[in-house]
């Protein structure tokens, strides 16, 4: 296969096709199969024909169960139907905040995370992977001041940080609009949950 270089360089139809397989197999992985792999670096794909990539790599991976894997499925799903309500009611359980004013931060970041689904098609662009990484610095300074009613992350949740500023930086570069709410929505369909969860 082609390095992450050389397939940045491709034309649209191919950085599109490349840009949907990274995203099925992140978020199949996550939701359907259970298995967080938490180390999207460019160095770990190769890229041939077609939008087939290659994977290597799985020395950093996180398995996903039990109420947190339940809420992540939710959360997709409500993004999907572009749901925000039920969206942000299944993010308080995935990051069991308490209500006040980290949690309407936490909520809405989350929320600006899932815009590839909620705005499908949606081109990820760096501008956009930037603006997570400067509002998750300002969430950094509310968790230091006091009286801010800050709740730890769930254990297990500080690698899925990963997919917002590693993942989403390697998409960014392709530049391209997606539809990514349908590359998630066939997998859905694969699955009776996934069935039940989109109606």
């Amino acid at each position: 296969g082609r390095t992450f270089e050389e397939a940045i360089t491709d034309d649209e139809a191919s950085k599109s096709a490349y840009a949907e397989t990274l995203w099925r197999f992140v978020f199949r992985g996550n939701l359907v199969l259970g298995l967080f792999n938490a180390d999207p670096h460019p160095g770990n794909y190769l890229f041939g024909e077609d939008g087939v990539v290659t994977f290597l790599d799985f020395g950093c991976c996180e398995p996903l169960s039990g109420a947190h894997h339940s809420a992540a499925r939710r959360m997709h799903a409500a993004a999907i139907r572009k749901d925000d309500a039920t969206f942000r009611t299944h993010a308080r359980v995935l990051l069991e905040t308490k209500p006040g004013r980290y949690e309407d931060f936490a909520l809405d970041y989350s929320r600006r995370c899932f815009e590839p689904l909620f705005g499908s098609p949606f081109r990820l662009t760096r501008k956009y992977a930037a603006s997570l990484v400067e509002e998750a610095q300002e969430m950094k300074k509310l968790l230091l001041q006091r009286n801010a009613n800050v709740t730890p992350l769930p254990a297990g949740m500080v690698l899925v940080n990963r997919l917002q500023f590693g993942f989403y930086s390697v998409l960014a570069r392709f530049d391209v609009e997606v539809d990514y709410a349908a590359v998630e929505r066939a997998f859905f369909l694969d699955t009776d949950w996934g069935r039940e969860l989109l109606g």
